[in-house]
């Protein structure tokens, strides 16, 4: 009997199973905008482009993104009834004569940084006031 024992060996399986399992994650499209400042005046009087921010953008989006800049005065410095146009100039883009500017960018996995400057014309014959206007910088995922 011993020898019988010996002699059959391992049998193999008659059946096999297997299984199967599925990974799945997921990487929202996060983008995000700062902004570096100074604290800058305009000099009215001479033509000149002023940098007057540096923008950083951060989006991971496939797609790649659009950086986009909107002037709440329509592209003009306003004072009370008084406005003086002026032109924003975002990296090599320049905004249209309402102000507004939009940048498409690929995705680098990296933040990149751009310089966002004002040129206004020259002019000596200024309504005397104090003239401001707000620009939104909004960063979104194409």
């Amino acid at each position: 009997m011993l020898m019988l024992l010996l002699s059959a060996g391992p049998t193999p399986a008659q059946n096999s199973a297997q299984g199967t399992i599925t990974l799945r994650a997921s990487v929202p499209a996060t983008c995000a905008v700062s902004l570096s400042t100074e604290n800058i005046s305009l000099n009215l009087s001479s033509a000149a482009i002023v940098p007057v921010a540096t923008v950083e953008e951060r989006c991971n989006a496939a797609n790649g993104y659009t950086v986009s800049l909107s002037s709440k005065n329509g592209g003009a410095l306003s004072s009370g009834t008084s406005s003086i146009a002026y032109t924003l100039h975002y990296g090599d883009s320049s905004s249209t004569a309402d102000g507004n500017l939009t940048a498409g960018r690929t995705v680098s996995g990296t933040a990149r940084q751009t310089v966002l400057s004002v040129s206004v014309p020259a002019g000596t014959q200024r309504q005397a006031g104090d003239y401001e206007d707000t620009v939104t910088i909004a960063i979104a995922a194409k």
